[in-house]
């Protein structure tokens, strides 16, 4: 079996993750804090922004993965893919310059969404493969 839809995001999240990573690094040199946060709010914002997008992003790739092995429609795997990648962007955007903004919760809220229906997904199918 293929997971070639996956492949697309988990390569898309990937190479964010790589940037993220890079903006807390290049971010330490600048401000000369190379453990902790130093108590550096910007380094902080950094670090979280990176920490949850790290927290999120392998699991829920994960059920995407799983979804697709069992036989879910592209269609649906394209959609979760693509609103799990907008949401991660917007949450990393809002953490770095809104971090009390409503888009926050909602970002979240996508993010939940996309593991929820991968789940729902995955356990209907497997109830189907028992039967």
């Amino acid at each position: 079996m293929s997971v070639a839809v996956t492949a697309i995001y988990a390569g898309l999240l990937a190479l964010l993750s790589v940037v993220f990573t890079a903006r807390v690094g290049i971010y330490r040199v600048h401000s000369r804090v190379l453990f902790g946060d130093g108590g550096d709010e910007g380094l902080l914002r950094r670090q979280r922004a990176h920490g949850n997008f790290a927290e999120q992003v392998p699991f829920t790739v994960l059920l995407l993965a799983l979804a697709e092995l069992s036989g879910g429609a592209a269609w649906l795997l394209h959609a979760l893919g693509a609103t799990l990648l907008v949401a991660r962007v917007l949450h990393y955007h809002t953490l770095m310059t809104r971090p009390a903004s409503l888009a926050r919760p909602l970002t979240m809220i996508a993010t939940f969404g996309v593991q929820v229906t991968c789940a729902v997904v995955l356990i209907g199918k497997g109830i189907g493969a028992l039967s």
